[in-house]
């Protein structure tokens, strides 16, 4: 029997009901920050908006000056979606927090098109917990999310169905340009095939979904978007403004004798307090975060034909001393106002510009290639190097696989 004494340390974070609803308020949309501001003003007799602010309209006021921004689709998005599925698999939180982390790092297709090593890189888990989640994710709802492109999410969709067809998925994967491009006997004769045996490869192909996000980004129904702030020119300088448009100004009813606040009312009048001061340091910190983007990102800004710069979680943490899952909680289904159109502030954020803008260049290399003499990893470095491009040939190789491009024997046609 061991009777020896072990001293055993633990460091635990516990968060207490303000910071918890600090961390819910900074991640709330302005549409979901309006209905809980409307929510506790109901529930609290000492909150009320102060319908005297400028920035905030009162449901039924007919003014000229409303804006269709004023009108936003509650329609439920994919991340959302896909985050409550997550919910409810019995997962660890650990596991949990890295799906919704590839979640949210998803295109606007529900393509997971950056790399393993970038969400590596990023997130910080082993690669092997990296792919647990990858196949997580591919287990949702709708059928082809977390695929890395086209061709692998069409791919899913047949195994899916139970559909094993060697030549149909060599047409998915080699010749889906000829298709859009109608080249039907072209490929016919090099599959030797007959027209009607590539009717039925085309008809299942066009019962498949090819854009996983489609019912959530897009419809017929116009969405409206109010952006949290606006990146603007003022006097030849950019600089941040922040859109109080749809957040209700609130403040605290008055009191003839603060002597009345005892018992259940001074627990009303602390959680008032709170809840303004949340909502303060939400707009304060959306504010700091988006005037770093718009230091590390200005020539974006001011330059319609330059390219976003590379800026990760970490970097704007670093500057503001806060952690990553705060940056993260604090740009989550955000929008800013500029030059080009209302954008997301997450895809302000881009892991490495200089290796995307290779990857395009190698991906439109290959794709107007001769397909039956297709280029080798060392052609296209020669012809990256004549654009001034100089990487080896391993990063090509590299770059290539991350696109989900086969090497030159495989892109070859040979039936």
């Amino acid at each position: 029997m061991d009777f020896s004494l072990n001293i055993k340390q633990e460091l635990k974070l516990i968060l207490t009901q303000e910071m918890k609803l600090s961390l819910n308020i900074l991640e709330m949309s302005s549409i979901d920050l309006e209905k809980f501001i409307e929510k506790e003003c109901l529930k609290n007799p000492l909150l009320e908006i102060d319908f005297s602010s400028k920035s905030y309209k009162q449901k039924g006021d007919d003014s000229e000056d409303l804006s269709p921004f004023d009108f936003i689709s509650e329609e439920k998005n994919l991340i959302d979606f896909l985050e409550e599925q997550i919910g409810f698999l019995k997962i660890s939180k650990e596991m949990r927090f890295l799906c919704n982390f590839i979640i949210n790092n998803l295109d606007k297709k529900g393509f997971l098109s950056i790399s393993r090593d970038e969400l590596k890189s990023s997130c910080g888990f082993p690669l092997k917990y990296i792919d647990e989640a990858i196949e997580i994710i591919k287990t949702l709802d709708p059928v082809g999310i977390g695929c890395k492109n086209l061709q692998e999410c069409l791919i899913f969709q047949l195994h899916k169905k139970n559909i094993i067809d060697v030549k149909l998925e060599y047409i998915i994967n080699n010749f889906m340009q000829e298709l859009a491009s109608l080249k039907y006997d072209f490929i016919c004769s090099k599959l030797n095939i007959t027209e009607n045996d590539l009717k039925k490869y085309l008809k299942i192909i066009q019962s498949l979904n090819p854009i996983p996000s489609r019912g959530f980004y897009m419809g017929d129904t116009t969405t409206y978007i109010e952006p949290d702030a606006e990146i603007k020119n003022l006097d030849g300088r950019y600089i941040v403004i922040m859109s109080n448009k749809n957040i209700p100004k609130l403040k605290l009813k008055s009191l003839e004798n603060h002597q009345d606040i005892t018992g259940e009312m001074k627990s009303y009048f602390n959680s008032a307090l709170n809840i303004i001061k949340c909502i303060e340091k939400r707009q304060n910190t959306l504010e700091n975060i988006l005037n770093i983007i718009l230091e590390k990102q200005y020539s974006y800004f001011s330059n319609p034909k330059e390219k976003l710069n590379s800026l990760t979680l970490k970097d704007i943490s670093a500057v503001l001393k806060i952690h990553e899952s705060t940056v993260s909680r604090a740009i989550k289904n955000k929008y800013i106002l500029t030059d080009r159109g209302i954008e997301r502030i997450k895809d302000m954020f881009i892991i490495n510009n200089k290796k995307i803008f290779i990857k395009e260049k190698i991906e439109n290399l290959i794709l107007n290639e001769d397909r039956e003499n297709p280029l080798s990893d060392s052609e296209i470095v020669e012809l990256l190097k004549k654009e001034n491009f100089n990487i080896a040939r391993r990063t090509v190789v590299k770059y290539r696989e991350e696109l989900g491009i086969k090497s030159v024997y495989k892109r070859k046609l040979k039936i």
